[in-house]
């Protein structure tokens, strides 16, 4: 017997692609989401993030957007770490300080919804650190995918969706078998489809355990735009980190590793006596032109593939705003009654 369901398959199995399969799930009624990826959790890039909800605007990506997709995130994180589910999902609240080392020109925009936001005094941020002349804290949330994707992917799977390794090459042959396909494969956009764009921006970053941080740390640096942050996490913090746009190799750097130590330890005093568990590398996936979130029938006459991929370092910040729009594509794609029922 055929099933009458609507068939929808996601590529990707990274905090994008598992947040859309889950909403679409959970959302949409009368639909049966299937997930394909070359590989799950915890082998993904997004498994290494520190998880910091703390959004920026990424090339060409209207605020606007960034600001509404992380806002969505924002209260999403909000409910969850006030939920029983909250330790189960790797979700925690955190205060976060960025500091600078020259007077701020501007407070970011995204910080207008933010929780206890509070503009530091000069003798405040230097109170944090002695290089400190500016700046600004608020309330904000981690989400550590490492812990986050086995618990979305386990949700999903237990309302029905399915998983299934696989790497996809075409999205045309994928048109043949479903009725919608979402587009969620990161880096691996620029070659699935030819998105000249789509640049890798390598990111090395140390986790540490065996030291006591609850505070998420940020100083930059502004005569060299260099970076140094600490994230507090459940059972490990990072410590970071590099941003090296269009650098597509995921070894270790040596030098890199002993600035970010030296710095972090600089920064937080507290970590010179840390255990370090692991360096990490990274290629988030960003995209010249923007972040890609649209629908494209091009590929076929009757079914459509939505996009949704290009958020470079801030994937975690955006995914469930991002998977919101998505659902929202989908149904106006499937022509189906859509009735906001979003689940922890």
């Amino acid at each position: 017997m055929l099933s009458t369901k609507h068939q929808i398959v996601v590529v990707g199995a990274g905090i994008s692609g598992m947040s859309c399969a889950y909403r679409l799930q959970t959302e949409l009624p009368n639909v049966q989401v299937t997930v394909m990826s070359d590989d799950f959790t915890p082998n993904l890039t997004s498994d290494g993030s520190g998880g910091l909800w703390a959004p920026y605007a990424p090339f060409g990506t209207d605020p606007a957007k960034i600001r509404k997709w992380g806002n969505s995130t924002y209260q999403y994180l909000k409910c969850l770490a006030l939920s029983p589910e909250s330790l189960k999902a790797g979700v925690s609240c955190v205060r976060a300080y960025f500091l600078r080392t020259v007077p701020l020109q501007e407070i970011p925009s995204y910080t207008r919804n933010v929780e206890h936001f509070r503009r530091m005094t000069k003798e405040e941020a230097r109170n944090m650190h002695s290089s400190a002349v500016d700046g600004y804290s608020y309330s904000t949330f981690t989400c550590e995918p490492k812990i986050y994707l086995p618990w979305i992917t386990g949700k999903f799977t237990r309302t029905g969706g399915k998983v299934i390794k696989r790497r996809i090459s075409d999205l045309n042959e994928l048109c043949q078998q479903f009725d919608l396909v979402v587009n969620c494969s990161g880096l691996g956009a620029g070659e699935l489809v030819d998105d000249h764009d789509v640049l890798p921006v390598k990111g090395q970053v140390i986790k540490v355990k065996d030291v006591n941080v609850v505070r998420f740390k940020h100083c930059l640096f502004n005569e060299d735009r260099s970076e140094t942050y600490v994230i507090p996490g459940i059972n490990t913090a990072t410590l970071g980190g590099t941003y090296e746009y269009g650098v597509g190799d995921s070894k270790v750097d040596e030098g890199e590793r002993k600035r970010i130590m030296d710095m972090c330890c600089w920064l937080e005093p507290a970590l010179k006596n840390c255990t370090v568990e692991k360096d990490w590398v990274g290629l988030r996936p960003a995209r010249k032109s923007g972040i890609r979130l649209e629908g494209d029938s091009t590929y076929h006459s009757t079914v459509e593939v939505i996009h949704n991929y290009g958020h470079g370092g801030i994937g975690v910040t955006l995914h469930w705003g991002c998977a919101a729009e998505v659902v929202t594509k989908a149904i106006k794609s499937l022509h189906i009654t859509y009735n906001l029922t979003s689940k922890l």
